[in-house]
């Protein structure tokens, strides 16, 4: 849903809220009609709080702080350890370890569980080996 303005042929500008959850244009509520600019802008705020009341709609309201900041503090590190479990089988099965080489290790499941990137894997050594 949102709201239009939307130009008649006499100048006048309509204010609707317009509906296309169905795949089609559906005007559920014309607001009213005006040609000066601030009775325009106050049609539009009612057709804003038209859209949040429809049909029983809440706003969520969130603390002042920002959300995203709120969960990067909440995260206290990064653990790979299910990864570790699930590949240090394959890793074991093919062989790889005779080598007895932590490095080795992480370099491969690292490379195993992101193949596309090269870089990926010193990012994530430089945060196991710190």
């Amino acid at each position: 849903m949102y709201v239009r303005k939307k130009k008649n042929k006499s100048g006048i500008i309509s204010v609707q809220v317009i509906d296309k959850s169905s795949g089609h244009y559906k005007v559920l509520r014309t607001m009213g009609s005006s040609a000066d600019p601030d009775a325009i802008e106050n049609l539009y705020k009612q057709g804003k709080e038209f859209i949040q009341t429809y049909q029983g709609q809440q706003i969520l309201t969130f603390p002042e702080q920002d959300f995203k900041e709120a969960v990067k503090r909440s995260i206290k590190g990064i653990d790979i350890e299910g990864v570790n479990l699930l590949l240090g089988k394959v890793y074991s099965a093919v062989g790889f370890d005779k080598i007895e080489s932590e490095l080795f290790r992480q370099l491969v499941i690292i490379r195993l569980t992101h193949p596309a990137s090269k870089l990926k894997p010193l990012n994530i050594l430089n945060v196991i080996f710190q």
